[in-house]
């Protein structure tokens, strides 16, 4: 069994083969969090801001509360530059809390890519390469241990993820085989041995490319995604993001009245909505300028927005089933977004989706899976 998380897709640099010390488990993906066997992961927050020819990336990697070997992988499009110092989930919270939308309802309701990869046995000396694979040397960031790969194809990819104990089911190699090829890479993490083991953490992981881009891979995703996972994106860049075709955008003011009030909460009228599309929308909680960002004490998240940038928060809540096309946000929305929605003129109730729900990115899916221990 495992878990997925997914994350952005980039490149690597130096041609050096790396492995882990134990086998693990892994999976694809760009900036999406899921999880397979045992504790699902079905929520991922994710910050992109896009400044000119070059774009980063907050992910939070949320790594379970288990004794059992962890890792995951995350697919690029371009060579990503890996930041050593981790975002905190305190940051991350409170950019969470900043633009979260509120919904005033009545008192008598209301509420508020990743792979699956099995464990591979470890191999004497715990390093090797494979034909057409290149990596990089490690990266501490945090609780986690981090390298960057690309391949040759898909096949090359799956190779040497098998040969460095992360094992990926015959029957969903094809998935590494779709993220991988020229000009394609992946971010490998694992737990390392600075993470209490066993004990649950979380981490924004933040890495740059060298391109302007905003896509969400959510076809990596439904590999060992829970049953229904929520992504909520932070967009910074010229104008109000929102998704392009066939997905649309929706606001607070398409969400149903009944189902805000006393239908089940917020979450609940998000996923309806979305539903009544297709799975294939997103709602535009709120957005906001710089400079109104700014007056929030944010200065490692600010310092990566362009100060004539808009901020942009979006949540999707989507069944597994439903991850079948990956989504760029390049177009842009020219509508209102409302922040507050009020049902009933009721006593305001802040009922986000909160941190514990949105977990985590244009670009980048990252596939949080369990890695396996060694035989």
């Amino acid at each position: 069994m495992v878990a997925v998380r997914a994350l952005t897709m980039a490149t690597i640099g130096v041609l050096m083969v790396v492995a882990w010390a134990q086998p693990a488990d892994a999976c694809g993906g760009g900036g999406v969090t899921v999880q397979t066997g045992g504790a699902a992961i079905g929520a991922q927050r994710i910050f992109i801001s896009v400044r000119g020819d070059k774009t980063d990336v907050i992910t939070e990697v949320a790594v379970p509360a288990t004794s059992a070997d962890w890792g995951v992988l995350v697919p690029l499009p371009a060579q990503p530059t890996l930041d050593p110092e981790p975002v905190t989930t305190a940051d991350i919270d409170s950019l969470d809390r900043v633009t979260a939308p509120r919904v005033t309802v009545n008192d008598s309701g209301g509420g508020g890519c990743g792979c699956p990869v099995g464990a591979g046995s470890s191999k004497a000396g715990g390093t090797r390469g494979d034909a057409g694979v290149q990596v990089e040397p490690p990266v501490t960031i945090g609780p986690l241990t981090a390298v960057v790969l690309t391949g040759d194809t898909g096949a090359a990819v799956n190779s040497w993820l098998t040969d460095n104990g992360f094992v990926i089911p015959a029957a969903q190699a094809s998935v590494v085989d779709t993220y991988a090829g020229a000009g394609r890479y992946f971010i490998a993490l694992r737990r390392n041995v600075t993470a209490a083991t066993g004990g649950a953490s979380s981490v924004g992981v933040h890495f740059s490319l060298p391109v302007a881009t905003r896509a969400l891979p959510l076809r990596f995703a439904r590999l060992g995604a829970a049953a229904t996972v929520t992504f909520t994106l932070f967009i910074a860049s010229g104008e109000v993001a929102a998704p392009t075709a066939p997905f649309v955008a929706l606001t607070l003011k398409d969400l149903d009245a009944s189902t805000l009030r006393d239908g089940g909460g917020y979450a609940v009228a998000v996923q309806q909505a979305v539903n009544a599309h297709g799975g294939r929308a997103f709602v535009i909680e709120s957005t906001q300028s710089s400079t109104e960002l700014g007056a929030s004490y944010l200065p490692r998240i600010q310092a990566l927005i362009d100060p004539t940038a808009k901020l942009t928060r979006l949540t999707t809540i989507l069944p597994a089933s439903a991850l079948t096309d990956d989504v760029t946000f390049d177009a842009t929305f020219s509508g209102e977004v409302p922040r507050l929605r009020v049902v009933d003129n009721q006593p305001l109730r802040r009922d986000p989706l909160g941190p514990g729900l949105a977990v985590g990115i244009g670009l980048a899916l990252a596939a949080t899976v369990r890695r396996g221990r060694g035989g």
